[in-house]
């Protein structure tokens, strides 16, 4: 049974599927792709204040996590006519979302929000892995599913009492 006393914190996966989902199916992918690397852009600035060199590490882990994740995606999705005209249309919402919901909420919970993000995106590239009939696509989609869930299970194992950034 849940805490009732926990914080609702928010979840990025519902308040950005609506944006996502404005768009041309054939681009979301790559959008995602483009999420991927604004995440890697977030762990790197996180693990450049985290004072817990172990802690840090972990986070430039994640990371590297994030590009790979972007760059595997690129592969099985390649680019679309107008995507950027396309992603130009959400991306600042997409940006200020996300700049909402971590602000000023400590550390620890903003790791939380990004650990529920990554399980979200580990669901999504699973759904799309079981839509693709190439056996590669879907074998590269399910690896960044894993790699997903790598980067959550770390923040989550940074938990209450994360050393402040």
């Amino acid at each position: 049974m849940a805490d009732p006393t926990a914080k609702k914190l928010p979840d990025l996966g519902d308040q950005l599927r609506p944006l996502v989902q404005a768009l041309p199916p054939a681009v979301q992918p790559r959008l995602m792709a483009h999420l991927e690397r604004a995440a890697a852009h977030r762990y790197q600035a996180w693990a450049a204040a985290c004072p817990d060199p172990e802690a840090a590490e972990g986070l430039r882990a994640c990371a590297a996590r994030e590009e790979e994740v972007a760059a595997r995606v690129e592969t099985v999705y390649p680019p679309q006519l107008d995507e950027r005209r396309h992603f130009g249309e959400v991306l600042p919402t997409i940006a200020e979302t996300y700049r909402a919901a971590l602000a000023e909420r400590p550390i620890d919970e903003q790791y939380a929000i990004q650990a529920a993000a990554e399980r979200r995106g580990a669901a999504l590239w699973r759904s799309l892995a079981s839509s693709v009939t190439d056996g590669s696509a879907r074998e590269t989609l399910g690896r960044c599913a894993e790699l997903e869930e790598l980067s959550a299970e770390f923040l989550e194992s940074l938990g209450p009492g994360t050393p402040r950034a």
